[in-house]
């Protein structure tokens, strides 16, 4: 096993790509080209694999080694559904006095989302409820990646989210979260496939 010291940012330089959807579905995670693209020796870069395929954000393939999951549109769409559960149930348990703070300084559509709706729920005190969707979020990048070619208006929904959360309004940032995850259920199929052609 790594020391903690070079196994942690390793680990966490994988999961980012992961979550910022920089490879697509299906893609091979090669530990050696990994270890040289990170600086790092092969073993932490093996730990860390090892480490997210418990965590069901890579597969392990035998004699293959490690790929990105690759999802079929109906399990896309249930990891969608997932993801919103995650989120109503996080959103129960933040005290709506605090205002979230959205962190700026995303790396792309996959990454700013997942830092909205990290913020939705950033004081919740359900750890559990926290880390699932945190785990959703990085299993949701590869196609999350590839929203506005499919859907219009990107930006401008987060936008939206974005300020009835600053304001507030509870029953907006609501409504604007179960439209959201709708909308994106309601293409499944086409996220899909433009996640594997990229």
């Amino acid at each position: 096993m790594s020391p903690a010291h070079v196994l942690e940012p390793t680990y966490d330089a994988i999961r980012r790509r992961l979550v910022t959807g920089d490879w697509q579905p299906g893609f091979r995670l090669e530990a050696a080209r990994l270890a040289s693209l990170l600086g790092v020796s092969i073993t932490p870069v093996r730990d860390s694999l090892n480490r997210l395929t418990g965590e069901r954000l890579v597969d392990a393939w035998p004699n293959e080694g490690f790929r990105v999951p690759r999802l079929e549109g109906r399990e896309l769409r249930e990891l969608i559904g997932w993801h919103h559960d995650l989120v109503r149930l996080a959103r129960r348990n933040v005290s709506h006095e605090r205002v979230a703070v959205i962190q700026r300084g995303h790396d792309g559509i996959a990454e700013r989302t997942s830092l909205l709706f990290a913020a939705l729920s950033g004081d919740a005190t359900d750890i559990e409820a926290t880390w699932a969707m945190g785990n959703a979020a990085a299993r949701l990048g590869p196609y999350r990646k590839n929203e506005a070619a499919i859907l219009t208006d990107v930006d401008e929904e987060l936008d939206s989210i974005e300020a009835a959360v600053l304001g507030g309004n509870d029953e907006r940032v609501g409504s604007a979260i179960e439209e959201y995850h709708l909308r994106r259920q309601s293409v499944s199929d086409e996220l899909v496939r433009a996640a594997r052609e990229h």
